[in-house]
């Protein structure tokens, strides 16, 4: 709860310093609010906090909830390194971005830690406004504009759905509270007609924000489409949202009703791996290509739902998350570098990149080894715990997961082939700023950490 106050309070200092166009505050608030956000989040998880207990009704800050916060906490620093060179060209308009930023990740920690649908609700809608508006902050861009426009209409047409599912959950079960409607199903079973169709439009509704197929259409346009510090913010924090929500919602409130719906997210998680893993093969952008990148892996985290209670699940799915958005983020930050400075977001772009500049070079191709789940990386680990979460229950599923993962390696490689044996070189030189020394410098350290002691943060997990 602390956190999520810090984080409030830092969002709207940053407004009004904003307006005041006081910028090296903005720079120094924004940090210190998110550092102090963290600090708070790993004392909870350590210690009992009364104060919590006031809010249980609504919001239960528990282990999972407060070990998602940190996670996007970290995401989030890592992100605030980039951004001063990503949002170079809104200078007129910071303090309003970040503030925003700061406001969407507040409605990230809503959904890590909801005990109530009434919150979850809010928590999207708080996620969701902002990074509608950042979107298409890129006022003068007609593929921003496009980004804003779609991301909004699919997010308002999902939210609807999803609101129109809680309200029939509600009146199968007459309560809005979790442990409240686990409680009526535990008892009645899932028999009812409108607890049913109220857990499917609940089911399609999380699926339009996690982009799992059939309801990933908006994604490649919205990632492609939108400023690369943005598309970064929802490759990564949102996405631990959206999957964090999933995973509480379906392992608490629905898990008495698991035989009813486990058939349709299984079939979900195929398809999503599946559709994503061949398309990315076809795409030359590189913001698309981490779109597909992002459905596939959303693919492979449905199995966890499937999974969801079950012991380690929970741990599987926060170690994934964590590796995941890492890797992520140091991708994209070789690319913003690569792509703006290069003025193309190709593959092409990066021709002759470990001649120019080596680390940047090696941060990317640790990077992508680690997405494509190349052992021993962080990422294979990751998708190892996954895997073996879920084997026992749904083995066919694994395989194929298995087989979608060595067809990723192709997409994944395009990007290390192109630096290190490209005969093509750029003309370019790529200027290193000092954020980004400082951020890839960290991800590539956590990247390591997670690579060497795998077993041990699992188990702290």
């Amino acid at each position: 709860m602390n956190a999520l106050l810090i984080l409030c309070f830092t969002a709207i200092a940053v407004l009004f310093a904003g307006l005041a166009k006081k910028r090296d505050l903005i720079q120094w608030l924004r940090i210190a609010g998110v550092l102090l956000a963290f600090g708070m989040t790993v004392w909870e998880i350590n210690h009992t906090n009364r104060f919590n207990e006031l809010f249980a009704s609504m919001l239960r800050f528990d282990t999972f909830a407060l070990s998602f916060t940190a996670v996007a906490l970290v995401s989030t620093l890592l992100l605030f390194g980039l951004s001063r060179w990503g949002f170079r060209e809104l200078h007129d308009t910071l303090g309003d971005n970040y503030a925003l930023l700061l406001f969407s990740l507040c409605g990230a920690v809503c959904m890590f830690s909801f005990s109530n649908m009434v919150m979850l609700f809010l928590g999207i809608e708080i996620l969701s406004i902002p990074l509608y508006v950042l979107a298409g902050s890129r006022r003068d861009d007609l593929n921003s504009n496009e980004a804003a426009l779609k991301y909004f209409l699919m997010g308002a047409f999902a939210t609807g759905i999803l609101l129109f599912g809680v309200a029939l959950v509600y009146g199968a079960t007459a309560s809005f509270d979790l442990a409240g409607i686990h409680a009526v199903i535990s008892a009645n079973g899932h028999s009812p007609q409108m607890l049913r169709v109220g857990i499917v439009l609940m089911l399609i509704g999380l699926s339009f924000k996690v982009s799992a197929v059939p309801f990933h259409f908006w994604s490649p346009d919205v990632y492609s489409g939108s400023p690369t510090i943005i598309t970064i913010f929802m490759a990564t924090v949102v996405k631990a949202a959206g999957f964090a929500a999933f995973y509480r919602l379906f392992s608490t409130a629905f898990a008495g009703a698991g035989e009813f719906w486990t058939v349709a997210v299984a079939m979900m998680a195929g398809l999503t791996m599946t559709l994503a893993n061949t398309t990315a093969i076809f795409q030359n952008n590189f913001k698309r290509m981490m779109a597909y990148s992002s459905i596939s892996h959303a693919g492979y985290l449905l199995l966890a739902i499937l999974v969801a209670g079950q012991t380690g699940a929970g741990g599987a799915v926060l170690f994934y998350t964590l590796t995941y958005s890492i890797a992520t983020i140091c991708a994209f930050a070789c690319f913003l570098l690569v792509a703006e400075q290069n003025q193309d977001e190709t593959f092409r772009a990066f021709n002759g990149l470990s001649k120019k500049q080596p680390l940047l070079a090696a941060v990317m191709a640790v990077s992508m080894l680690s997405l494509a789940g190349i052992p021993p990386t962080a990422g294979f680990f990751g998708k190892y715990f996954l895997f073996a979460a879920a084997f026992e229950k749904y083995p066919g599923l694994i395989v194929l997961a298995v087989i979608n993962s060595a067809i990723s390696i192709y997409y994944y490689f395009k990007v290390i082939i192109a630096m290190y044996f490209s005969e093509e070189e750029n003309a370019y030189e790529v200027a290193l700023p000092r954020g980004f020394r400082w951020t890839i410098a960290i991800g590539l350290f956590l990247i390591v950490l997670l690579t060497l002691a795998p077993g041990s943060v699992y188990h702290l997990i």
